[in-house]
């Protein structure tokens, strides 16, 4: 097989038409990447207000995707999932022709490390990324290096065609520009002229290139740049870069982008009446307003005169008078504008039903997997003298204030999270809801010492605890625990609002860290 599945091709489409979920049309989506792969009646102290155009076409967006079928569920408020994805994108389709669009790494956030069963992992959890994706129309998308680093044969049902552009007629006229490298830059203005004799009304560049090369995109010819591979977490507004505007949804699946245009009769450079860019602009000048006003409070305390204040307060009344003034933003008659806002996918969002059993049916297939594969994997053996682990319940003949506490405790229950949805055998799960994982004498993905291991238990936080039992006054374990103990567990990505010292305190109860 070669070794570069390039995308975007024109695809048999059939004309429009309504149905009771929105727009539904022939044709399939198709990966392009590096790799082988609402008003009121009227009243007379409140005029009628004008509803909202109608938009003439809808693009949903998603960008660095990076495989992420779900969000680790330890969080405040997890953002993400690809079923809650799914949904969100059926939702926003409505009676409006709609496109669904993706940049950046698509079906893999990063290479395997852990060999061919994690790869093998790796594999089906691209597959099912492709087949939802294929499910849900997704029209074309620019992949990454990360999608280069999968051997995607298995995934050819979900791959269509070869190419650099693809036209659809959905209404309007759209064409797709892939951009995966910077050679495609040099085609690119010949590209979006062509697309435009050909009769677009909308020319979309999707691209991946280095952060640095993206404004390069935004051309003559071209109207938005839905910018792959900026791993920014959050997402960004609109930005003008004339004469385009860039586009990007955040990363690993936490919202989807939506963007709004009115394009029917009317000519001229696009104009940005979202109220998100609204939003943005009032949060600057609040920030700016605050800032200056702390400033000129300090000036005055240090005894400075109004007179030689004069020049910054009148900056702070320009920019009081500037926001007062902010108001929703309107369409200007005959021009072309759009409106984007961010869905993001948090805990409220619903869920796709179809895709969540398809997860479900993936979690039970890698399960099922790693207790038979992993059946025989042994912890590294301790060396002389070393102390290997035991487990809470040997604790508690000694401490059993401590150890009542624990088991009612979320670390004394950690482990039945991952059984009660079929990840206690995932690799990036079991590491943290178990006691000494990988740790010499301690415990694997499939051995927990008969599940005394089970759970995080005290020897997580003390260490390993053969040798304090044996022998506890020649072998005591330290009382406290250090941070960098805490933060492989509760980082960032697991644990958003973790303090180590507040965390620490609701550790220091009666009968442990306190006297009974």
């Amino acid at each position: 097989m070669a070794n570069r599945v390039v995308a975007i091709v024109p695809l048999p489409v059939a004309a429009p038409t309504k149905t009771g979920h929105g727009l539904a049309m022939d044709g399939r989506w198709i990966l392009l990447c590096m790799s082988v792969i609402a008003g009121c009646d009227g009243c007379e102290s409140t005029p009628p207000q004008p509803l909202a155009p109608t938009p003439d076409l809808r693009i949903v967006a998603v960008t660095d995707l990076q495989g992420t079928l779900e969000p680790c569920g330890c969080t405040s408020n997890s953002l993400g999932g690809i079923d809650r994805l799914v949904q969100a994108v059926e939702n926003a389709r409505g009676d409006v022709p709609t496109v669904f669009v993706a940049a950046g790494d698509l079906l893999a956030g990063g290479p395997s490390h852990g060999g061919p069963e994690a790869e093998a992992q790796e594999r089906w959890r691209a597959e099912t990324m492709a087949a939802v994706l294929d499910d849900a129309e997704l029209r074309a998308a620019v992949g990454g290096p990360s999608d280069e680093a999968l051997s995607l044969e298995a995934l050819d049902a979900g791959l269509y065609g070869s190419g650099e552009s693809l036209t659809l007629d959905v209404g309007p006229k759209v064409a797709l520009l892939a951009v995966r490298e910077l050679a495609d830059l040099e085609t690119l203005e010949t590209r979006a002229r062509a697309a435009r004799s050909d009769g677009a009304e909308l020319v979309i560049a999707l691209t991946n290139l280095p952060r640095r090369a993206q404004r390069g995109v935004a051309i003559e010819g071209v109207d938005f740049v839905v910018q792959g591979g900026l791993d920014s977490e959050r997402a960004l507004p609109p930005t003008e870069a004339s004469p385009a505007w860039l586009l990007h949804a955040g990363r690993q699946g936490q919202g989807v982008l939506v963007l709004d245009l009115f394009l029917d009769g009317r000519s001229g450079a696009f104009v940005d009446v979202s109220e998100w860019s609204l939003e943005v602009a009032r949060s600057s000048l609040v920030a700016s307003i605050q800032e200056l006003e702390a400033r000129l409070e300090g000036w005055r305390a240090e005894g400075r005169t109004e007179d030689e204040l004069a020049s910054q307060a009148g900056r702070l009344r320009a920019m009081q008078a500037e926001l007062e003034a902010l108001a929703p933003p309107e369409l200007p008659a005959g021009a072309r504008g759009f409106s984007a806002h961010l869905i993001a996918l948090d805990r409220q969002q619903p869920r796709n039903g179809e895709v969540a059993e398809r997860l479900g049916a993936l979690d039970r297939r890698i399960n099922d997997f790693n207790e038979t594969t992993y059946a025989d994997r042994r912890p590294p053996e301790p060396e002389e003298g070393q102390a290997h682990y035991v487990g809470s319940d040997a604790c508690a003949s000694c401490h059993s204030a401590a150890h009542a506490w624990w088991l009612g405790h979320a670390h004394g229950r950690a482990y039945a999270t991952l059984q009660g949805l079929n990840k206690e055998f995932h690799l990036e799960c079991v590491g943290c809801h178990v006691t000494g994982y990988e740790r010499p004498g301690g415990s694997t993905v499939t051995q927990l010492l008969d599940g005394a291991l089970r759970n995080v238990g005290c020897e997580n936080c003390h260490g390993a605890g053969s040798a304090h039992i044996e022998s506890p006054l020649e072998a005591s374990l330290p009382a406290e625990t250090p941070e960098s103990v805490c933060v492989s567990c509760h980082n960032e990505q697991h644990s958003d609002l973790f303090n180590y010292e507040v965390y620490v305190r609701t550790l220091r109860v009666r009968g442990h860290g306190l006297p009974e």
